[in-house]
C-alpha cells in the first residue's frame, strides 16, 4: 500500500503545474485523501513486525536498515507533507487567481455602473437612446425618459451585485469545505503519523 501510495503521489506531483495557486490547493487536498492509505500500509507493517517477535532479532541482525526504523522515518516525511498541505490550505488565493480577478471585475462593473447612475448627463443620454430605439411612447416626456433610464441601470446594478454574491458565496462554501475537509483531514493525519513514528520506535 506504501508502494502505491508512492507511485500515486509521483504521478499526481509530477504532473501539475506548481506557478497556479488553485493547482497547488487541489493538488494538497488529493495528497490529504491518499495518505489514509500510506498510514494504514505503515500501520500494518508496524503490526506485523511486532507480532512477529519471535523471528525479528533474527532479521534485524541481517537487514542493514531495521524495519521500524523505516516506518519511522516514512511516517515524518508523510506527518511533514500533512503540515505543508495545512500552510497551502490556510494560504489565501493571491491576486493573480482567477477566483479573485473575476470578483475584483464584477466589483469594478458595479462601481463603474454606480458612477453612470449618478452622471445626470449620461442617464439623460441613455433615455434619448431609449426613445429613439422606440422603447418608450412617442409622447414621453424628459421626466419619463429619465426615470426609464435609471431604472435601466438600476436594473443592471441589481443583477450585477446578484452575481457578485452568488461567486462570493460560492468561494465562501468552497473555502470552509476546504478547511473542514483538508485542513482538519491534514491535521489529523499529521497527529497520526507523528504518533506512529513514535510508536515504531519505542
Amino acid at each position: 500500500m506504501v508502494v502505491v501510495l508512492g507511485l500515486q503521489l509521483v504521478a499526481l506531483l509530477t504532473g501539475i503545474d506548481w506557478s497556479e495557486p488553485s493547482i497547488k490547493a487541489q493538488a494538497m487536498g488529493a495528497v490529504v485523501t491518499l495518505a489514509p492509505l500510506g498510514f494504514l500500509g505503515l500501520l500494518v507493517a508496524l503490526i506485523g513486525s511486532r507480532l512477529d517477535e519471535s523471528h525479528r532479532r533474527i532479521n534485524e541482525a541481517f537487514d542493514f536498515i531495521p524495519l521500524r526504523w523505516v516506518i519511522c522515518v516514512l511516517s515524518a516525511v508523510l506527518a511533514v507533507g500533512m503540515i505543508v498541505a495545512v500552510q497551502l490550505s490556510l494560504s489565501n488565493p493571491t491576486e493573480d487567481s482567477p477566483k479573485v480577478q473575476n470578483l475584483d471585475q464584477g466589483r469594478q462593473a458595479i462601481a463603474e455602473a454606480q458612477r453612470f447612475r449618478e452622471d445626470e448627463q449620461q442617464v439623460k443620454a441613455l433615455g434619448e437612446q431609449l426613445a429613439q430605439a422606440g422603447q418608450l411612447a412617442a409622447d414621453a416626456t424628459d421626466e419619463d425618459k429619465r426615470r426609464a433610464a435609471e431604472q435601466m441601470v438600476d436594473s443592471q446594478i441589481s443583477q450585477m451585485q446578484d452575481q457578485l454574491e452568488k461567486v462570493e458565496q460560492q468561494q465562501n462554501r468552497e473555502t470552509r469545505q476546504r478547511l473542514v475537509g483538508v485542513t482538519g483531514s491534514a491535521v489529523v493525519l499529521a497527529i497520526a503519523f507523528v504518533l506512529l513514528a513514535l510508536t515504531a520506535v519505542l
